[in-house]
This record gives C-alpha cells, structure tokens and sequence, in this order.
C-alpha cells in the first residue's frame, strides 16, 4: 500500500482505493467556504442587528433623557421615531412619566425581534432555516404571525372597537418573531448567492 492511499470497504463489500490526500483537500475546500460563508453572514448580520439594538435603546432612551433634563436629545429622538410609529400616548408605555420613544406594539416587535435574529449567530440554526422552504414554511409562519396585528389594526381603524395594550404587545411580538425568521431566511440566501459569486 502506498503513501496516501488507504483501502477500504465499499457498501456492497466491494474493495476500492481511496486517495487520502484527495479526500482530505476536498474536506479542506468544503471548510473554507463555510467559513467564509459564516464569517461574511456573521459580520454583516451583526451590524444589522446592532443597528435594531441601538434603535430599541434609542426608544428607551428617549423618555429617561427628558426625566435627566436633556429635552433637545429626547425631542430629536421622538421626532426620528415619528417617522415610522404614531406614537399615540394612549397606545404606548411610559417611563419616568414620559412616553417612550414608539407604541407598544412597535416596542414588541422590536423586543422580539432582536433575540430571534440573534439566534441565526448559532450555525445549527442558520442550517436549519436555510434547508426549509420558502414558500411552505418561511413565508406562511411569517404571514400568520403577521396577521394578528394587521386584524387588530384593521379592526380598530374601519370598527369602533379598541385594542389593548396588551393585546397590542402580544401582536407585535409576533411580527418580530415572524419579521425575523424572514429577514433571518432572505439574508442567508442572499449570503450564499453572494458568497458563491466569489472567486
């Protein structure tokens, strides 16, 4: 037997030769480019989810900013979240007797949605939601747990009926959940297509 080479037994008892070093290259690329796959995703997932940290402390921030005095900083923060939330008193939570930055149903989807984006930095996650599929699993998980708070919302524009906060905190940690695992799903494939267009 020479260097390199090993014999082994075949399925079906049959006998064939195996290249050691040839398997062990194979082995070698196949670890590199999930590496360089994990690192590309990691990076870029980790400044996105820094991005939704520093905008959950933002909306907390806000309301302890005009309790310490600091009426210019909470006022450009309230001002910047007004972009994508109503920001009704009646529809959000206070701190220190000043409302926070967003409503509660925008505050839960942001609360839920950080830790499930978190949980794609374990790789046993991330291949698990790779391997499923698009259109049987990621996007109806994401449409129901989406469709308690569109219902909600719905309900309460076109009927004279009023939602709770709590109800309004619970639909909104479900769209995190759900805008997560979709988000998640979309930026890993957009990872490996972008990874496999490297030399």
């Amino acid at each position: 037997m020479g260097y390199g080479a090993l014999r082994v037994t075949g399925c079906y008892g049959c006998y064939g030769w195996v290249d050691i070093r040839r398997v062990f290259n194979q082995n070698r690329t196949v670890s590199q480019a999930s590496f360089s796959e994990d690192r590309i995703f990691i990076i870029s997932w980790g400044v996105f989810i820094g991005i939704m940290t520093l905008i959950l402390t933002g909306v907390i921030a806000a309301p302890l900013f005009k309790f310490w005095g600091a009426g210019w900083l909470a006022d450009f923060l309230y001002r910047f979240y007004h972009f994508s939330c109503h920001q009704l008193p009646s529809r959000s939570w206070f701190i220190c007797g000043a409302k926070l930055g967003v409503c509660v149903r925008c505050l839960a989807t942001y609360l839920f949605f950080i830790p499930i984006g978190t949980a794609l930095f374990i790789r046993s996650v991330r291949e698990w939601l790779i391997r499923s599929s698009f259109l049987k699993f990621v996007l109806p998980i994401f449409l129901a747990f989406l469709s308690p708070l569109v219902i909600d919302g719905l309900l309460q524009f076109i009927t004279p009926w009023e939602s709770t906060n709590l109800l309004r905190f619970a639909t909104g940690a479900l769209a995190g959940v759900g805008t997560a695992l979709l988000f998640g799903y979309l930026f890993l494939k957009f990872i490996e297509r972008v990874d496999a267009s490297l030399p």
